[in-house]
């Protein structure tokens, strides 16, 4: 994988402010790419518009302005949104609705979105953070969030199986605890949850950014349907 291949790459990320999205948007900048972001302070040179992940009007908006801004679509990222914990028998229809319409119904159609401007060219990325409680369930207080990014990876495969003849690969990146989400742990709180963890430590954003940029590159050209692990061997499959 050669870096300087994303120069005037057109990108596009969703979530571009949240959990590992300000990495990922830094690493295309540096590489030269040109992107469409939802971010509050966009990188200098890329563009920024609104995005409400909880629309389908927004969604397409979004899209469609990014793509003339961009001039087309080669790569789509979308990154996760961290959302408040709570109980499943302590959590109201309106909270469950909420995540399940941003997490998973909103990233379903920037997926949607995306592929129906890749697929005409005969080349595309789209690559979706979602979470290892998506594949294991085993978290407590994110059932909603488990069931939306456990959604979600199903959704990518058999988009991945319907997109693979046409040069358009779908893939996931599973992780587990990074940095950017153990920031506001206190101290003692940090070191038990890096303690169950086998390398002992959280992954670092660069660590999830060479996950990304590996399968944004032309390398990555027979990989589709696929969910990386990124969990420091705190879970495996």
């Amino acid at each position: 994988m050669k870096t300087d291949e994303f120069r005037d790459r057109r990108v596009i990320v969703a979530g571009a402010d949240e959990g590992l999205g300000p990495a990922t948007v830094e690493a295309f900048a540096q590489c030269g790419a040109r992107m469409v972001l939802d971010a509050a302070t966009p990188p200098a040179g890329s563009v920024s518009l609104p995005l409400d992940m909880t629309s389908g009007s927004s969604i397409r908006a979004f899209f469609e302005r990014g793509v003339a801004e961009l001039g087309g679509l080669d790569i789509f990222i979308a990154a996760a949104r961290p959302v408040a914990p709570g109980q499943i028998l302590d959590q109201s229809e309106e909270q469950m609705r909420r995540v399940i319409d941003a997490e998973l119904l909103g990233v379903m159609l920037c997926l949607q979105e995306a592929a129906r401007r890749m697929v005409p060219n005969g080349y595309g990325r789209i690559i979706s953070f979602a979470s290892m409680s998506g594949k294991t369930g085993v978290h407590t207080g994110v059932g909603p969030y488990a069931a939306a990014k456990g959604g979600l990876i199903t959704f990518s495969r058999v988009l991945a199986a319907e997109l693979a003849p046409t040069g358009v690969t779908v893939n996931v990146i599973a992780t587990a605890l990074f940095e950017p989400q153990v920031a506001l742990m206190d101290d003692q709180h940090r070191a038990e949850m890096a303690r169950a963890i086998p390398v002992k430590r959280f992954g670092r954003p660069a660590e999830a950014v060479h996950a990304v940029l590996y399968l944004a590159s032309e390398d990555a050209g027979y990989v589709t349907g696929e969910t990386l692990n990124l969990s420091g061997g705190r879970f495996m499959d």
